[in-house]
């Protein structure tokens, strides 16, 4: 389960470019963006609803000189250091007008807000030195999308959809609603659904949700729900940034809750409360099995200039009639982070009422030199400590059962370097990007079949090479040591990229070592202008054992997550093409032959060839109602 969650967040990332982005090749700077903000050096670690969530604030970009504190703090592109920092500078200096001037605040810098010009917006309706009130602009937003596929071993071609909509009036209310109907799935009722209605407080920053939500605080000992990376590959990744509450909005439905919260703030303090029902999805879906369980807690901050400090608290009442031994739960946790002459400290201690276990990390970040910055960070998670909500930094067994520690540094130096077709904030980047990172864990209690205690050590580097401003060249080489199973895990991995206007080249060699050696190489092109995308990708593979796959991800229609493992002597081709049809409707197409033509060893008879057609229109009526994208 955790590997699809895996491969469908890779697909979100790499499919909502090819929906956002228009003229060059941008899936590639969009992929570039994501990463920066969330502290990952590849797409399998990265969750499919905080892609959802990015390509969103992509489709329709933060206000950040209108936005409150609350929706700078929801939107988790900022830490509470740099909301502070922010906020007190449009009180003091008023509307923050240019990237340059945003690069400036402290806690922010140019590779930060090379990569957040993604996802905000600078406008401002006052004069320079004030500060924007509320236009009350109003919005709406529905998405429709629908797809069909047919692949040899299926009797009749498969069908699905989704839909997205939602309004946003001013800065006080927003509604939102997402359905979805998969691949073998019966259309109705829709497989997920998801809805919110949102209000925003003036006199307070502060607001009301009533639907579905995530609940994300401190470091995410206690809350933070949902899909959490499973690696700790940057220095950014160490640390959280706490969204608080959070209205949702995505086609998942993985990691929310439904029901009521609320958050009210008075100067420097914030109270937020919440209360769901654990089954009222599956109840609301026509499922017959779901938890009468209720879910209902707090959280306390203060949120300084230099730091906050909050506590959290929640407890689930057991009225299922058959409890599960987790449940009833109770867990109380306290968190600070502090940012003190460009070193960022944090840490966080949870203890659980049940278990009776408890829980804590601590770590620092801090930038060593200009372009040279170190994390660290220590763990503490017992097999006594519940980790049913939690989603705290891990090195793969979650926050349970896990003593940890970890190292990473980056770096980038050298000449700056223009990037091809690109122009403006962000248009250069340094020629040598890197980071280098370390992580041993220690489970003292049996985990994964194993009947004794292990332990586990990651090593990881990546070095990102401009080579001009039309070639890139990135060298990633991993290897994962182990007491259980296959001890070693070695994988390299060579990535050369080039990008000429409207075409773009993308050659990888994978090689990869566990239980025997395997291999995985392909060649990518494509075209793309304002009105058509076509790309072709051709390439083999040759893994002889399950345990030495190699997943490659592939472009695919907005929706579509598809991350295959590849597994025995083969080799594919693919093509993908979006066009666009009328303004806010876009025609995509896939088509997918795969061949495996040798033998592993033993094998007695070839596999059958795999053949994939997908087709799929996507309607954004943003545009028929007036809306244009500012992308």
């Amino acid at each position: 389960m955790e590997i699809l969650r895996r491969v469908a967040a890779a697909l979100v990332l790499l499919s909502v470019g090819n929906a956002c982005m228009e003229g060059r090749d941008r899936d590639t700077e969009f992929v570039k963006a994501v990463l920066e903000l969330a502290g990952c050096t590849d797409v399998e670690e990265v969750g499919e609803e905080e892609m959802e969530r990015y390509a969103d604030l992509f489709s329709s970009p933060l206000r950040i000189n209108y936005a409150s504190r609350s929706r700078l703090m929801e939107s988790g592109l900022f830490s509470a250091y740099q909301v502070a920092v922010l906020l007190d500078y449009r009180g003091l200096s008023g509307d923050v007008l240019s990237l340059e001037e945003l690069s400036s605040l402290d806690g922010f810098g140019h590779d930060f807000v090379s990569a957040l010009d993604c996802f905000i917006s600078l406008d401002s309706n006052a004069a320079p030195g004030q500060s924007s009130l509320s236009s009350g602009i109003m919005e709406n937003r529905l998405t429709v999308k629908s797809g069909i596929r047919n692949t040899v071993d299926s009797i009749a071609p498969q069908g699905t959809y989704s839909m997205k909509y939602r309004l946003t009036a001013g800065e006080s209310f927003e509604a939102g609603v997402s359905l979805r109907s998969s691949y073998q799935e019966p259309h109705l009722p829709p497989g997920k659904l998801s809805f919110f209605v949102a209000y925003y407080g003036r006199k307070y920053p502060g607001k009301i949700v009533a639907g579905d939500y995530t609940l994300r605080f401190g470091q995410g000992l206690a809350l933070w729900p949902g899909f959490s990376m499973n690696g700790l590959s940057s220095p950014d990744s160490f640390s959280r940034r706490p969204s608080g509450i959070s209205p949702y909005n995505s086609y998942s439905g993985e990691g929310s809750f439904r029901g009521v919260a609320a958050d009210f703030g008075k100067r420097r303090f914030n109270v937020s409360t919440f209360v769901s029902g654990l089954g009222l999805r599956e109840m609301m879906e026509g499922g017959t099995d779901f938890s009468r369980d209720i879910l209902y807690g707090a959280n306390i901050g203060w949120y300084g200039l230099f730091g906050q400090v909050s506590v959290t608290g929640y407890a689930v009442s057991g009225l299922s009639k058959g409890i599960r031994k987790d449940f009833p739960a109770a867990v109380c946790s306290a968190d600070a982070a502090f940012s003190l002459r460009g070193t960022d400290v944090f840490s966080e201690a949870a203890f659980d009422f049940i278990g009776r276990g408890i829980a804590a990390l601590a770590g620092f970040r801090t930038a060593l030199s200009d372009g040279l910055q170190l994390a660290a960070m220590t763990r503490y998670y017992p097999a006594s400590y519940s980790s049913e909500y939690s989603g705290a930094a891990s090195g793969g067994s979650g926050c349970s059962n896990e003593y940890g520690a970890s190292l990473a540094l980056s770096h980038s130096d050298g000449k700056w370097m223009d990037i091809a077709g690109k122009t403006g904030f962000g248009s250069s980047e340094k020629r040598f990007r890197g980071t280098f990172s370390a992580d041993a864990v220690f489970s003292p209690e049996p985990r994964y079949g194993v009947d004794t205690s292990s332990v586990q050590v990651k090593l990881l580097m990546v070095e990102n090479i401009r080579i001009s401003p039309a070639f890139a060249m990135t060298f990633r080489v991993s290897e994962r040591y182990r007491t259980y199973g296959r001890p070693f895990r070695t994988d390299v991995r060579l990535d050369l990229k080039a990008s000429f206007a409207v075409w773009s080249c993308n050659l990888r060699v994978n090689v990869l070592h566990c239980e025997s050696v395997s291999f995985l190489s392909y060649l990518e092109g494509g075209y793309r202008n304002d009105r058509l995308s076509l790309w072709f990708r051709t390439g083999f593979f040759r893994v002889d054992n399950w345990n030495d796959r190699i997943y490659a991800y592939e472009r695919d229609a907005p929706g579509n997550f598809n991350s295959p493992a590849y597994y025995g002597r083969g080799y594919w081709l693919a093509l993908t093409s979006g066009t666009r049809l009328a303004r806010g409707i876009r025609l995509y197409f896939r088509g997918l032959f795969q061949d495996y033509p040798w033998l592993r060893p033993a094998e007695k008879h070839r596999k059958p060839p795999k053949v994939e057609m997908k087709l799929q229109l996507s309607v954004d009526l943003d545009f028929f109602l007036g809306k244009k994208n500012r992308h």
